[in-house]
C-alpha cells in the first residue's frame, strides 16, 4: 500500500488519479505529472499554476508539492509517476543539484515524446525488476526532452533542512500515530506558535486538516484494498475510536467509509 507523500527514496508509483488533493509533501524521487482531463492547482515549491488537459509539471527530489482539486469543478484525471531518482541516469547530479524556476510546461510546449513516455510507462509494470531497463530509458526520455525548455536554479549548498521541510518529513513517517502540536514542537525543537505558522502561511491549511487528509487517504486505499473491517482500518490509520474516524472521513470524502467502499468495489 503506496501513499504519494510518504518520503520513501527507493519506489515508484504509476497512476492515474481523478480529483486528487494532497497537501504539502516531498520525496527523495522525481515526480512527474500530466494533466489528461478537466483542472488542477498545483503547487511546486514557491509556484503554483492551475494546470488544463495536456500541461505538464515536474517536481525534482525534495521539492515541497501540492495538489488541489476545486470542490466546485472537481473532475480531473491525471497521470502521476514517482521513482527514484538514481533512475534518471546521467541527468542524476543535475536533478539533485539543481530545481527548476518554472516547473510547469503549458500543452502547446510539451514536447510529444514526453507524453509519449509517460503513457508507455502506464504499460510497465513497475514491480518487475526485468523492467528497470524500460523504465530507466523512458525516464532518461523525458529528461532529455524536458531538461532544454527549463530554466535551472542551483540548490543552497550546506543548509540544514527548512523548518517546513523538516515538519512535512515527520508527518510522512509518524501520520499514523498520536501526533499532537506539542508534540510537534518538541520534536522539531520550535515552539507550538511556529508549527502553527507553517501551517496558515506557507501549507494553506490547519494542522489538524493536514494530518486527517494523510489519515483518510490512507483510508481510502485500505478501504478498496483490503477487507479489513472499518474499526480496524480506523485504528491503522492513527484514529483513537471509529466515531471521530467517520466524521472526518464524511467531512473530506463526503460520504461514509461503508458508503465509499460500496463504491469502490
Amino acid at each position: 500500500m503506496k501513499l504519494i507523500y510518504e518520503n520513501n527514496s527507493y519506489r515508484f508509483i504509476f497512476n492515474t488519479p481523478t480529483n486528487i488533493t494532497f497537501p504539502a509533501h516531498m520525496h527523495a524521487g522525481l515526480e512527474i505529472f500530466l494533466v489528461e482531463e478537466g483542472e488542477i492547482l498545483v503547487t511546486v515549491g514557491s509556484c503554483s499554476q492551475q494546470l488544463s488537459a495536456g500541461d505538464f509539471a515536474i517536481a525534482f527530489p525534495n521539492q515541497i508539492h501540492s495538489y488541489e482539486t476545486d470542490p466546485v469543478h472537481n473532475y480531473n484525471k491525471s497521470i502521476l509517476i514517482l521513482c527514484p531518482a538514481d533512475i534518471s541516469g546521467d541527468f542524476l547530479s543535475t536533478i539533485l543539484k539543481y530545481h527548476p524556476s518554472n516547473p510547469f510546461i503549458t500543452k502547446e510546449n510539451l514536447h510529444p515524446d514526453i507524453s509519449y513516455a509517460l503513457h508507455s510507462l502506464l504499460q510497465t509494470p513497475p514491480d518487475i525488476s526485468d523492467n528497470l531497463p524500460i523504465i530507466r530509458a523512458y525516464i532518461q526520455l523525458v529528461l532529455s526532452r524536458l531538461l532544454p525548455q527549463i530554466k535551472l536554479l542551483k540548490n543552497r549548498d550546506n543548509q540544514p533542512p527548512g523548518l517546513t521541510s523538516q515538519l512535512i518529513t515527520y508527518l510522512s513517517e509518524h501520520y499514523t500515530e498520536p501526533v499532537t502540536l506539542e508534540l510537534l514542537a518538541k520534536q522539531l525543537g520550535v515552539s507550538k506558535y511556529s508549527i502553527s505558522r507553517i501551517f496558515s502561511e506557507k501549507l494553506n491549511t490547519s494542522f489538524s486538516d493536514y494530518l486527517n487528509t494523510m489519515r483518510i487517504d490512507y483510508a481510502k486505499l485500505l478501504l478498496q484494498g483490503s477487507d479489513k473491517d472499518i474499526l480496524s482500518i480506523s485504528l491503522m490509520c492513527g484514529y483513537e475510536n471509529q466515531r471521530t474516524f467517520n466524521r472526518d472521513f464524511k467531512s473530506i470524502c463526503g460520504c461514509q467509509p461503508r458508503e465509499y467502499r460500496r463504491k469502490r468495489s
